[in-house]
């Protein structure tokens, strides 16, 4: 038999090449893990891009449903469909591409959840401004809120003063009314949260008013038939807080088609002031979520239905 030897020059040849390849494989991978990243950064964008686009579709369903229930009601209640949440719904067909087609849109995963809160089932900030005229009544509203949530009265007068300072009145000559037009002024507040650790309001205080309080473009009355019973008791004078919670109970069996009805399901000594009171609405409160794949999105949005038609006051 032949022997099958390896020469020395051979063996060499062959760990000379197992090396180049080693020397090829550490050079390349950096270059394959840079090109897997770059892509899955790409992805990660497009999906987060779709996620959002998805979230400003959830808020264009919300405004069709707000424009339809102008259209066939003037009242607003807790029973209506806008009231109704939006669970989670899956939509992958609604984001096909031109020339995709179902098989290729199956394996993205397109969720959206959402819900609608009528923003006048809150007691509005914005009433506390100087510029309201009603300003002390709904000074008076606000201390019953405070005190029944056990807000510190310095922490209350403190958020008083802040908005009452936010909302000026439009002075035409400033200097005569004795106000510096040069003195510093607090930009006006959109939402609740640009109040979290701003201007004293400790942490405690902002999350004790978070579910009750809201802060719309103008001063609004609130809406019987979607209130709390805390926000009930805070604008109805001589309420008491089992008088709030015996109007909720009502409220379940009978809607308040006006002003009337409400004075109908209280005590005879209970007054209603018919500023502070309504039973119909025009800003709401938009919540939701969109996830494509790994990408989500929450989106909160402020809506205000004029005319038969809402429009977007804000989006975060």
């Amino acid at each position: 038999m032949r022997s099958t030897r390896i020469r020395p020059q051979q063996g060499a040849a062959v760990v000379m090449a197992l090396f180049i390849v080693v020397l090829c494989t550490l050079a390349v991978s950096p270059l394959i893990w840079n090109l897997f990243a770059t892509a899955k950064t790409i992805s990660v964008a497009a999906a987060r891009d779709q996620a959002d686009a998805v979230s400003r579709s959830g808020v264009d369903w919300a405004r069709v449903i707000l424009r339809e229930d102008a259209r066939v009601s003037t009242t607003d209640t807790l029973t209506e469909p806008w009231a109704v949440p939006l669970a989670e719904s899956r939509i992958n067909e609604g984001l096909m591409r031109k020339e995709e087609n179902a098989t290729d849109s199956d394996d993205r995963e397109v969720v959206l959840t959402g819900r609608i809160e009528d923003a006048q089932g809150r007691f509005n900030l914005r009433n506390l401004g100087a510029d309201n005229p009603r300003q002390q009544v709904w000074l008076a509203g606000f201390t019953k809120l405070s005190d029944l949530l056990s807000v510190p009265a310095d922490q209350r007068n403190l958020l008083v003063q802040t908005l009452s300072t936010m909302f000026m009145p439009k002075l035409v000559n400033p200097e005569e009314q004795g106000i510096d037009p040069n003195a510093p002024r607090i930009e006006p507040a959109l939402r609740w949260e640009e109040f979290q650790g701003k201007y004293g309001i400790t942490e405690e205080t902002w999350n004790q008013l978070r579910p009750y309080v809201a802060i719309l473009p103008k001063a609004s009355a609130v809406n019987a038939n979607t209130a709390s019973a805390e926000v009930l008791y805070a604008v109805v004078e001589e309420m008491s807080f089992s008088d709030a919670q015996r109007l909720l109970a009502q409220r379940e069996r009978v809607t308040f088609r006006n002003v009337a009805d409400i004075r109908a399901a209280l005590n005879a000594n209970v007054t209603i002031n018919n500023d502070l009171i309504t039973v119909s609405s025009n800003y709401f409160l938009v919540e939701g979520t969109a996830q494509v794949e790994e990408a989500l999105i929450r989106t909160r949005a402020l809506l205000e239905r004029r005319d038969q038609r809402v429009y977007v006051m804000w989006r975060q």
